[in-house]
């Protein structure tokens, strides 16, 4: 298939930031919804293979996002390609593992074969995309820690709140829903993997619901969230980049833990008349390699 406007995904190269604060969701049949998606602000695009695809479409969308990914992307691309359970994910995997593919993101893992299974095969196409598993039922959340450390493939772990509420018969504003978003941020940094990204908030026209839900999730240690329209992204930039008030008081903090290092005592008080502790320091430091990785600071070497 050859796309009729290529030039919607070619031309610049894709960015060296590897830390993203929000991945946009795009239909993968739709063509010109993913040049859009492309020239929006998120930080990178995910080409969806599964649910926001009609069964009648899944073909003619593998085959587009096949295309899109065979050549130079102006974003860093992911796909989420259809579970194992559908019978559609071997061929799924084989036809993205293209060259600008940066990862795979694999929907209502069953367990730890499933992960095997897909590893196996970029292991045999020879590709290096990571891999995002997206925790979808209560079996599988028991599964979390396992899931994240069985393979150095697996670069975050996910949840899908819809199809996981509905196993769990909750409300996604509820504490159980709350305990298994809490249960996959501490498997996630258990297993040493970033702090997972938030699932998506289906209400494109509620922009303050968004906000209050992406700082809810920011307190549960989520960083960053995956939107399901352009307009969502500027509400969870807002919410998950440190301000630059944030930034000038880690570095006060850090400047007065070094003045604390001179004067050889662990606790001191910064410009801001804060009481700097060594917990605070680390706090402080987390936010300023936050802002390097954004490059919302210059790295100081």
């Amino acid at each position: 298939m050859q796309l009729s406007e290529p030039h919607h995904f070619a031309g610049q190269p894709t960015s060296a930031r590897s830390l993203f604060l929000s991945y946009l969701y795009v239909p993968g049949h739709h063509q010109k919804r993913i040049g859009s998606a492309y020239s929006s602000d998120a930080d990178a695009v995910v080409l969806d293979l599964e649910d926001g695809v009609p069964e009648s479409k899944k073909k003619y969308a593998r085959d587009l996002v096949s295309d899109v990914v065979s050549g130079p992307v102006a974003k860093p691309t992911f796909v989420r390609v259809n579970s194992l359970a559908s019978g559609l994910c071997t061929d799924d995997v084989r036809a993205v593992a293209g060259p600008a593919l940066s990862g795979l993101r694999v929907p209502k893992v069953r367990g730890l074969d499933d992960l095997a299974h897909v590893t196996g095969l970029l292991t045999e196409m020879g590709h290096p995309a990571g891999v995002h598993l997206l925790i979808e039922s209560a079996a599988a959340l028991e599964l979390a820690y396992p899931l994240a450390t069985a393979s150095p493939a697996v670069t975050m772990l996910g949840l899908g709140e819809s199809d996981l509420r509905v196993n769990l018969g909750c409300e996604l504003d509820g504490r159980t829903m709350d305990a298994a978003r809490i249960r996959v941020v501490m498997a996630s940094r258990a297993a040493g993997l970033p702090s997972p990204c938030q699932s998506v908030y289906a209400e494109v026209r509620d922009p303050e619901g968004l906000r209050d839900s992406c700082r809810h999730g920011k307190r549960l240690g989520f960083l960053g969230r995956m939107a399901i329209h352009p307009g969502q992204l500027p509400v969870i930039h807002d919410v998950y980049r440190p301000t630059a008030d944030e930034i000038a008081e880690a570095l006060g903090i850090c400047e007065a833990a070094d003045r604390a290092g001179e004067q050889d005592t662990a606790v001191v008080v910064s410009d801001r008349q804060r009481l700097v502790a060594p917990p605070i320091v680390a706090n402080a430091r987390r936010v300023l390699e936050l802002a390097r990785a954004l490059d919302l600071l210059p790295d100081p070497s």
